[in-house]
C-alpha cells in the first residue's frame, strides 16, 4: 500500500496535503508520517463534518473540506502553527489545548470569540470537542478537534428573545412617543451603537426632522431638521423605493464619498448607518436610523433586526395612536351623551334587558337608570297600556336586521305624560349577526315654559293663583309646600316657579336657593309681604329668584314676570339645542376628522396640521372639507363658532 493511500478519497484538502512540501517542515516527508497521524488524519478527511487535526509540538494544522468555510478570507492554513492560523483566539484557546495535550478531552457549546476572518472583527460562537491522539507508547502527539459553528443559531435566538423583549415593553406603553424611545434605547443598548432614533419626513418630501433620539454616553443628539439632499441623492431614492441604506464608512463608500456628503456624515456623528424607512400610504413618511460615530461593518442579522424593530415599532405606534383615538372617542361620547337630552339605549336581543341607557333617561322618564337596567319588562311596563304593542313590534323588527321610526308615550312616576320619537335600528356581533338593538329617543313632548309650578302653603291663596294661570292657558301644578317640590325639582319638564312665602310652609327662600345649588334651570318668581321695603326683593333675587312681587299685587305684574321668564326660557332651550345638535355632529366625525378640527381650532394651516398627523396636506384638506360638510359651516369662522357651541376650546398650536 503506497505511502499516501491514507489520503484517499479525502477530497480538496486530501490533494492539498498530498500536493504540500512537508519536507520543509519539522513533520518531514509523507512516508516518515506517524501511524497515529497517519490514521487519524485519514479518518477526519473522510468525515463530513468539520474537523480541525494539529500535531505535534509545532501544533501544525490539518483541516478537511467541511472545516474550510469557517476559516474564511484567511490565508491557507494547511501546514501553518495552530497560534498563527488563529491569533485573535489563541490565548482562549492555549490552555484548551495544554489540557488536551495533558490526556483530557474537551467539550464545549456555544464558545463566543471575536473572529477577524472576513477582514473585520464578527463575533462567532462554536461547540466544539477535542480529542487526544496517541501513539504507539500511549503519548500524546496531537489534538483531533470536531467543530460547529452555531453563530446564525445563537444570533437569531438572541434576536427573536430581543423581539420577545421588545414586544413586552411596549406592550404597556400607550403613548407614541414613549413607544420609539423605548425601542431606540433597547435597539441601541443590545447593538452598542453611538445613536437610535427616528425619522420625520415632511409632506413635501424636502427636510425631515428628528424630535428626539437615544445616544451612548459622550455622543451628542441628532435632533433637529435637515435637509434631505444633503446626504446625497441616492440615499434618499433608495429610501424613497422603500430600500434599507447600510454604510459602514462613510469616508470610503463610494455611494457617500463625494466631499459634502462625507463631511455632513462625519459632522453629524455617523460614520456608518443603518437607515430603514417606514413607507405609508402618503409614501416615505419616517425611518428609523442607528449611527455608530466610528466606521462598522453592520451583519446582516444585525440590518434585519433594525428592520424588525423599524416594523415592530410603527405597529406599536399606529396601536397607540389608535387606542388614544379610541380613548377620545370614548371621552366625548361620554361627555356627549352626559349632556345630551335624548336617550342612548342599547338592548340584548337574546335576554331581552337593557345593556346601557344614557344619562337623559333620568330626566325624561323621571326615575333613576337602575330601574330600568335592573329589570327587563320594566321598560315596557313604562308605557301607555294604547302604544306597547307598536313598540314591542318595532323590537322585533330591530331584531330582524330593520330600522325605523316609532313614536309612544309613557306614563312617569310623577304621573306625568311624555311624547317619545324613538328611531331604532339593528346592532350586528363581529359575524354580521344580529346581536342587539339601539335606539335614539327624543322627547317631543313642547317645552316652552308653559308649565307654572305654584308653591304655597295656604290653599286658598293657592287656589286662587292657579284659576288665575290656567284662565290664561297655563298648564298649572301645585305643591303644598317647598319639600315636596324639591323631591321631584330635579327630573320636572321646563317651566316657571310662583312661590308665595307668606306661608311657613313655603320655607321661605329656602327654594331659590335650593335650586339655584342643584343648578336646576327653573325660574322662580318670589310674591311677598316686602311693605315696599327695596332691600326685601333684593334679599330674594339674590337667593336665586329672578322677580319679587310685593303682595298685593296686580295680576298684570304676575303675568308679565311669567312671560319674560318663558322667553328665557325658549331661548335657553333654543340655544341647547343649538349646542346639542353641533355636540352630536362633533360627536359624528372620525378621529382622524377630530385631529383636523382641533388643528383648525388651534389656527393651523393645512401644512401645519398635516406635519403634526404625518399626513399629506391634500389628506387634511379633504377631511376639512369633509368636516365642513357634516357640520354645516360654510367658512372657518362659522366652522369656529359650531364647535365652540359643541363646547370645544382652541387648543394651543403644538399643544
Amino acid at each position: 500500500m503506497g505511502a499516501s493511500n491514507f489520503l484517499t478519497s479525502g477530497g480538496t484538502m486530501g490533494a492539498c496535503i498530498q500536493a504540500y512540501d512537508w519536507s520543509s517542515t519539522p513533520l518531514g516527508s509523507l512516508e516518515a508520517w506517524p501511524q497515529p497521524l497517519r490514521t487519524t488524519l485519514g479518518t477526519m478527511l473522510n468525515s463530513k463534518f468539520p474537523g480541525y487535526l494539529i500535531w505535534g509540538p509545532e501544533l501544525i494544522s490539518f483541516y478537511n473540506d467541511a472545516y474550510r468555510p469557517l476559516l474564511g478570507s484567511k490565508p491557507e492554513a494547511l501546514g501553518r502553527p495552530l497560534p498563527q492560523v488563529w491569533p485573535e483566539i489563541w490565548d482562549a484557546l492555549r490552555p484548551i489545548v495544554a489540557d488536551v495535550f495533558r490526556g483530557e478531552a474537551s467539550y464545549f457549546e456555544d464558545w463566543p470569540v471575536t473572529l477577524h476572518r472576513k477582514g473585520y472583527p464578527e463575533p462567532a460562537w462554536f461547540t466544539f470537542s477535542y480529542s487526544p491522539i496517541r501513539d504507539e507508547a500511549d503519548n500524546v502527539r496531537g489534538v483531533l478537534g470536531t467543530i460547529y459553528e452555531t453563530t446564525e443559531r445563537v444570533l437569531t435566538e438572541q434576536r427573536l428573545q430581543f423581539l420577545v423583549d421588545l414586544k413586552g415593553r411596549l406592550r404597556g406603553l400607550y403613548n407614541p412617543h414613549q413607544v420609539r424611545a423605548t425601542a431606540a434605547e433597547m435597539l441601541g443598548r443590545h447593538l452598542g451603537a453611538s445613536r437610535v432614533g427616528y425619522v420625520e419626513i415632511d409632506p413635501a418630501g424636502e427636510t425631515m426632522s428628528v424630535e428626539r433620539d437615544w445616544t451612548a454616553a459622550g455622543t451628542p443628539s441628532f435632533a433637529g431638521r435637515y435637509r434631505l439632499n444633503d446626504f446625497g441623492p441616492w440615499i434618499v431614492g433608495e429610501l424613497k423605493a422603500g430600500h434599507t441604506v447600510r454604510i459602514d464608512n462613510a469616508s470610503t463608500d463610494p455611494r457617500t464619498a463625494e466631499d459634502a456628503i462625507a463631511a455632513e456624515f462625519i459632522r453629524t456623528g455617523k460614520q456608518a448607518t443603518i437607515i430603514v424607512p417606514l413607507i405609508k400610504d402618503d409614501g416615505f413618511a419616517a425611518s428609523l436610523y442607528v449611527h455608530q460615530a466610528e466606521p462598522r461593518h453592520w451583519r446582516d442579522d444585525e440590518v434585519t433586526l433594525a428592520e424588525d424593530v423599524a416594523e415592530r415599532t410603527w405597529t406599536a405606534v399606529l396601536r397607540t395612536r389608535a387606542e388614544t383615538a379610541l380613548r377620545e372617542s370614548e371621552e366625548r361620547f361620554r361627555q356627549f351623551v352626559a349632556h345630551s337630552s335624548t336617550v342612548l339605549w342599547i338592548l340584548d336581543l337574546e335576554t331581552r334587558q337593557l345593556q346601557y341607557l344614557s344619562p337623559a333617561y333620568e330626566a325624561v322618564w323621571g326615575e333613576p337608570v337602575e330601574a330600568a337596567l335592573n329589570d327587563p319588562d320594566h321598560w315596557v311596563k313604562t308605557l301607555h297600556p294604547d302604544d306597547r304593542d307598536r313598540a314591542i313590534t318595532a323590537i322585533t323588527r330591530a331584531s330582524h336586521g330593520e330600522e325605523g321610526t316609532h313614536e309612544y308615550h309613557i306614563i312617569r312616576p310623577d304621573g306625568g305624560v311624555r311624547w317619545i320619537r324613538d328611531k331604532f335600528f339593528a346592532m350586528r356581533d363581529e359575524h354580521g349577526q344580529v346581536r342587539w338593538a339601539g335606539g335614539v329617543a327624543e322627547d317631543l313632548t313642547r317645552h316652552e315654559g308653559s308649565t307654572v309650578y305654584v308653591v304655597d302653603g295656604n290653599e286658598a291663596s293657592r287656589r286662587q293663583l292657579c284659576l288665575l294661570l290656567q284662565g290664561v292657558g297655563y298648564e298649572v301644578k301645585e305643591f303644598a309646600a317647598a319639600e315636596g317640590f324639591l323631591e321631584v325639582a330635579p327630573v320636572l319638564m321646563p317651566g316657571c316657579v310662583v312661590l308665595d312665602t307668606r306661608a311657613p310652609e313655603a320655607g321661605g327662600l329656602t327654594l331659590p336657593k335650593e335650586l339655584k345649588a342643584r343648578r336646576v334651570g327653573l325660574p322662580v318668581i318670589v310674591m311677598g309681604e316686602a311693605n315696599g321695603d327695596v332691600h326685601v326683593g333684593v334679599h330674594a333675587m339674590k337667593a336665586g329668584a329672578v322677580d319679587f312681587l310685593d303682595v298685593p299685587y296686580q295680576p298684570e305684574q304676575l303675568l308679565d314676570a311669567l312671560a319674560a321668564a318663558r322667553a328665557n326660557i325658549r331661548e335657553t332651550t333654543e340655544r341647547n339645542q343649538a349646542a346639542e345638535l353641533a355636540a352630536t355632529s362633533v360627536a359624528a366625525l372620525s378621529p382622524r376628522q377630530r385631529d383636523v378640527l382641533d388643528g383648525l381650532l388651534a389656527g393651523g394651516t393645512n401644512k401645519t396640521i398635516a406635519r403634526e398627523l404625518d399626513i399629506s396636506p391634500r389628506t387634511v384638506e379633504a377631511h376639512r372639507a369633509r368636516i365642513m360638510e357634516r357640520l354645516g359651516a360654510h367658512s372657518l369662522p362659522e366652522l369656529v363658532q359650531i364647535a365652540v357651541a359643541a363646547g370645544l376650546q382652541a387648543r394651543p398650536a403644538g399643544g
